[in-house]
């Protein structure tokens, strides 16, 4: 039993690890050579070793699948290290490890504001508009190369207080991937409150392309949040936005959300069709072009949710699924996994995308990556990434 004041992988555990959300990983604090870090430990996949039990035809099986995870975390490491440097606030991978049969994730930590949505919702507009704009910023990052988060909701996006307001740290990279190559429906892993309606299709085994768009999706129920304190309103009977969505709903925000221009905007991004929803640079760039001194006033005319559609959708699977207790806020559901809200450290340096900050040391360089399977997989993954990061740069 690994217990506080432990050393794993060179760090020295300054609490005990607690369990996180679905209870698919533990978390605690750690030290090493005079800084602390946030330690993660995977409960799943366990690495098998020699003397493990099954047989050698179940280890064989186990391996491979811990090979395909090394490959996936360390690949996304090589991938955000160097867009964590030059802009963003991305909180990326510092040390990725195995020790004995379980795998670790260290990264900074971040003093964290404490504000939830529905502290967002009373702030006032100028703090929304730079929290929405400090999302964008770093989400467009990731999807310049291409990259889905494929799990964005408010508990990933850290609000950390700053000498000029507010800005926010994107979080747990743990689910992402590269567009048209998502995991396999069955290992899917987030929190089902945020998941778009092809998501949703995509693990009950449906015929969805799963793209940026799904992000995107998910961004604008977290906007609706910031500008209201809860999810939008949807028939209480479909229990998840998305599925709302599948049965015909169009999701809304009510008359007083905001400035027209952006509540309208907002629901754009929580359409049905992937394809009409704005992408993550025409909302950034939106949002850039608002003033919080003027504009479009608050209100709208008043319009009926739309009435269903389609019957109700199956009963959800997938592995890791967990809902997120805002959505009580909005519909019933059922049992809550409360997901951790734990502390990340800031990228020095790095830029929130709304407004100039004053320079800072550079941050340490990532741990030289050695793969401990799955080499072939860690090329192919990370050329693939690097060569869009190239053609990003070259623009």
């Amino acid at each position: 039993m690994v217990k506080a004041g432990d050393v794993v992988g060179g760090y020295r555990l300054l609490e005990d690890f607690r369990v996180v959300g679905a209870g698919l990983s533990e978390w605690t604090f750690a030290e090493r050579d005079g800084r602390e870090f946030f330690l993660k430990r995977f409960l799943s996949p366990t690495y098998p070793d020699d003397a493990a039990p099954g047989s050698a035809t179940t280890k064989a099986r186990k391996r491979a699948r811990c090979a395909a995870f090394e490959a996936h975390h360390r690949g996304m490491q090589v991938a955000l290290a160097p867009v964590t440097r030059y802009g963003g606030n991305l909180i990326a991978t510092l040390d990725f490890f195995r020790e004995g049969a379980k795998y670790y994730k260290v990264t900074e930590k971040v003093d964290l504001a404490g504000l939830e949505p529905s502290d967002v919702a009373r702030s006032g507009f100028t703090t929304q508009l730079v929290l929405m704009k400090t999302v964008a910023h770093s989400l467009k990052i990731l999807h310049d190369l291409h990259i889905v988060h494929s799990d964005l909701k408010p508990s990933n996006v850290m609000i950390k207080k700053t000498e000029l307001g507010y800005t926010t740290k994107l979080i747990d990279f743990d689910s992402s991937y590269i567009v048209g190559s998502p995991p396999p429906p069955d290992e899917i892993v987030g929190t089902i409150n945020y998941y778009s309606p092809e998501l949703i299709t995509y693990v009950q085994g449906g015929d969805a392309a799963l793209t940026t768009a799904s992000d995107i999706f998910a961004l604008g129920l977290i906007y609706c949040e910031y500008l209201t304190g809860k999810l939008p309103h949807f028939d209480a009977a479909d229990h998840e936005p998305g599925v709302a969505v599948l049965n015909g709903s169009r999701l809304s925000l009510p008359p007083d959300a905001g400035p027209s221009a952006v509540s309208e905007f907002v629901e754009r991004m929580m359409l049905a069709d992937p394809a009409a929803r704005p992408r993550v640079d025409e909302v950034h760039a939106t949002l850039m072009n608002l003033r919080t001194g003027g504009g479009p006033t608050r209100g709208r005319p008043t319009r009926a949710p739309a009435a269903a559609t389609m019957g109700p959708v199956s009963s959800l699977r997938g592995k890791g699924l967990r809902l997120t207790g805002s959505a009580l806020r909005s519909a019933p559901a059922g049992p809550i996994s409360e997901d951790d809200r734990v502390a990340f450290s800031t990228v020095p340096g790095a830029s929130d995308g709304s407004a100039p900050r004053k320079a800072s040391a550079a941050r340490p360089t990532p741990p030289t990556i050695e793969p401990e399977g799955g080499a072939g997989m860690v090329s192919t993954l990370v050329g693939r990434l690097l060569t869009n990061l190239d053609r990003r740069r070259s623009r």
